[in-house]
């Protein structure tokens, strides 16, 4: 049978690797303590010390729950102040440079720290007991960032697409949410309606005194962490076709590990839709509640109920 596996972070931690997010977050706490309190003070993330909440389990989708009020107020001396005895025309930038160092922080900077915590994970730590058994000829599709398919079970590089990145090897790494970034915009005041010729003039006036060319810099300046912080699950697709090519006449789909989150479920369909077969899907589940949520999940995506097998991960070993 022409098998695929899709292979999730749950894969790592049946295998006892320590790849949680919480786990992230553990490690910016020891180690990058200004990212980790930005992702608590903008965020809402909670400390790490506390027990694990939502908002870790679901990191990607907490990346979208950025407070930008939250980030103006913790910056707002940084704004312009052209009534004050010292001010010189850069005044004028330095709030919206303080916002671009915010993005920076929370794009490229936790991308990096996040690629060298999954560096760090030790695969000597795997027990054997764990091993399942693979098919060594079939096609693997990894959301992991680790190389366990490689390393612990010798599957060629050949036949595992990494679908967001591999860290071992200094590949660049795909983390984010799935959340349009025009969906975050400030919407722009609209005159109001049905009033006089005089109302609409002094409305607008009242809308020149209150602009602040330092605080719009600033704003525009941050608005850009939502398009940067963006996985565009569409473009990933798109650089990745000729997998998507050579899975058609798979008949067999192994899911293991994946919690079939929305953020990635367009890769999901897309897999579906290239598959010319009917083919049976093996969906590992943790707790009672994702058995229902899975099935119903991949049903909505256009499989049968009768296509799907749920187990237990450990059922394989």
């Amino acid at each position: 049978m022409n098998s695929l596996y899709i292979i999730g972070n749950g894969f790592d931690l049946h295998h006892e690797l320590d790849t949680r997010y919480s786990s992230f977050g553990l490690y910016l706490h020891e180690h990058y303590g200004t990212i980790y309190s930005q992702l608590l003070e903008y965020f809402g993330l909670p400390h790490i010390s506390e027990n694990v909440d939502p908002l870790w389990g679901n990191f990607e989708h907490s990346l979208s729950l950025l407070d930008v009020e939250m980030v103006y107020d913790a910056y707002s001396g940084s704004l312009a102040n052209p009534g004050s005895p010292g001010f010189r025309d850069r005044d004028w930038n330095t709030f919206a440079i303080d916002m671009e160092m915010v993005v920076d922080s929370l794009t490229r900077n936790l991308i990096k720290t996040f690629h060298e915590f999954i560096s760090k994970i030790d695969y000597s730590v795997i027990p054997s007991g764990k091993r399942l058994p693979l098919n060594a000829r079939a096609l693997y599709l990894s959301f992991n960032y680790t190389d366990t398919l490689e390393g612990f079970y010798g599957i060629s590089e050949n036949q595992i697409t990494y679908i967001h990145g591999k860290a071992v090897g200094g590949d660049e790494i795909i983390l984010g949410h799935g959340i349009d970034p025009d969906n975050f915009k400030e919407e722009t005041p609209k005159p109001p309606v049905g009033v006089s010729d005089e109302e609409l003039e002094l409305w607008r006036e009242q809308m020149s005194d209150q602009f602040d060319y330092s605080l719009e810099l600033g704003k525009n300046a941050l608005q850009d962490y939502f398009s940067s912080s963006l996985k565009d699950t569409q473009a990933v697709i798109k650089g990745n076709t000729e997998f998507f090519d050579s899975i058609q006449d798979i008949d067999q789909v192994f899911i293991l590990g994946h919690s079939l989150s929305e953020v990635d479920l367009h890769y999901f369909e897309k897999v579906i839709t290239s598959i010319t077969r009917t083919p049976k899907f093996t969906v590992s589940y943790l707790r009672d509640s994702e058995r229902v949520s899975h099935t119903e999940t991949l049903c909505r995506l256009g499989i049968q109920e009768s296509q799907i097998r749920m187990i237990k991960i450990e059922t394989l070993v």
